[in-house]
């Protein structure tokens, strides 16, 4: 029999970013968001009980909680590479790998805007939640991980909340347009913006600060071009009708979700001799790219990605570098408090998955040798199956307390689970941290849950509580 996997082996993040991997590193490894839940589903057939995929811009990152026992690490590096098809030396040397509380501590950096290019941006934490959210309804999301992000949810409103962080508002649509400023004069100008999701949004209200006047929205949909021009401002246009604008505009800002390029060029040729010579700037903050890199070689235009904002980004960085070498600290020693906290709520949990073992074994053996018994006998049969119960799980117990005290917790619970066969399922528990001020009491009962069963979203409650209130000894009595 292997030995089982701790909390913290079990629980890991593997991925890359801006950091060390270059964007046209991040694109091959990139999940397009109606993609997620057939990912999430394929990381768990390969003996993982949880996934969340972090797929942005500027990163692509696997949060798992490893099943089974063997090497997770290598598990996802092969699923990445087969996933996407691209051979494993091309992005290994460029993975980063954290595994227990340092993983726990680099998704509050991540979702605190402490890790990202721009530093304090603030689209990081909305894409963080929705990864959250599109795990939870497939089934990948359980005990762990829902307490993992939960709490990184809290820790990065906590760091937004300090002044140096949260009042410059930063972001990558805004660095986008400020890189535009650096090129142009904005007020006289007109402006493409291609896509109508949350980056695009961001960049039409930068615009409009910057004091651009005329601006296009294209979209692959007439609808959703015009609801966007609508509710945000600016003139619709359809992309089938690229060509028209791109002879009209003096910069594109280009933010799709579009999985291959959709300005080349051919497109950029099609119009040169419209445009008359007149300088085209082009800005692709997508991931994948959806402006070929060929176009910069043309004559009178100019393009510029993702990577191209790390000048706009030092903007500011001082005053919120040093906010957020207060915060990393304090971020770090969260990190380490969840893990224990995760711990003793694993022990709590086995605790009363063996009692409901051993509960139900009584009454299915007094059910079945009880038949035909008169009163006296049936209380007799009764008493000593229960005095047997107390008897062979007091051990069991004891050690799962003293492990829990210890700091064992989670290695005797793997064991117990294993021994009992009591098929511990990390998705099943779904507490979250205890609401602050309100005492620490057992769970209720777990209940075998199905995939299909499980709740789209987490359980309401207030993961803020300090994680002290969870401490102590573990009730494992009902």
């Amino acid at each position: 029999m292997s030995a089982p996997l701790l909390l913290e082996d079990s629980l890991r993040v593997i991925g890359l970013s801006h950091h060390k991997a270059p964007v046209a590193l991040r694109e091959r490894l990139a999940f397009r968001p109606e993609d997620l839940s057939k990912a999430v589903a394929a990381i768990q057939s390969r003996g993982f009980h949880e996934a969340v995929i972090l797929s942005t811009c500027n990163r692509v990152e696997i949060y798992s909680v490893a099943g089974t026992p063997g090497d997770p690490a290598s598990r996802i590096r092969e699923f990445l590479s087969e996933y996407h098809g691209v051979p494993l030396q091309e992005f290994t040397p460029a993975l980063y790998e954290y595994s227990g509380a340092d993983a726990i501590r680099h998704l509050f950096e991540v979702t605190a805007s402490l890790d990202s290019q721009i530093l304090g941006e603030t689209e990081i934490l909305a894409q963080a939640k929705e990864a959250y959210r599109v795990s939870s309804e497939c089934g990948g999301c359980g005990r762990v991980l829902r307490g993992v992000f939960e709490r990184a949810f809290f820790m990065s409103k906590e760091v937004r909340g300090d002044g140096g962080i949260g009042r410059s508002q930063a972001s990558v649509s805004s660095a986008a347009v400020k890189l535009a400023k650096k090129l142009f004069e904005l007020q006289d100008r007109v402006v493409l913006v291609v896509g109508t999701g949350e980056m695009a949004t961001g960049i039409v209200r930068a615009l409009k600060a910057s004091g651009v006047e005329e601006n296009w929205v294209a979209s692959r949909s007439e609808a959703r071009a015009q609801e966007f021009a609508a509710r945000e401002g600016g003139k619709p246009c359809h992309m089938r009708n690229l060509d028209e604008f791109l002879t009209k505009v003096d910069i594109v800002l280009v933010s799709s979700a579009a999985p291959h390029y959709i300005i080349g060029p051919k497109e950029i040729q099609a119009v040169s001799s419209r445009r008359r010579s007149r300088t085209l700037c082009l800005i692709d903050i997508s991931v994948p790219r959806n402006v070929d890199p060929a176009v910069h070689a043309l004559d009178d235009t100019f393009l510029y990605d993702i990577d191209d904002l790390e000048e706009v980004a030092r903007d500011g960085r001082i005053e919120r570098e040093a906010v957020a070498e207060r915060w990393r600290p304090r971020l770090a020693e969260d990190s380490r408090e969840t893990l224990r906290v995760l711990r003793g709520t694993e022990s709590r949990d086995t605790a009363k998955k063996l009692l409901d073992f051993a509960e139900n074994l009584r009454a299915e053996i007094a059910r079945d040798h009880g038949r035909g018994l008169d009163p006296k006998a049936l209380e007799a049969l009764n008493r000593a199956l229960e005095r047997m119960q107390g008897r062979l799980l007091h051990g069991p117990l004891d050690t799962l307390k003293q492990a829990s005290r210890e700091g064992g917790g989670a290695d005797a619970s793997a064991w117990i689970t294993r021994l009992f066969r009591l098929q511990l399922d990390s998705g099943d528990a779904q507490r979250s941290l205890p609401a602050e001020g309100s005492p620490s009491k057992p769970s209720p009962p777990p209940r075998t849950c199905k995939t299909e069963d499980r709740p789209a979203t987490a359980a309401p409650g207030n993961p803020s509580a300090p994680h002290g209130e969870t401490g102590g000894d573990v009730a494992f009595a009902r």
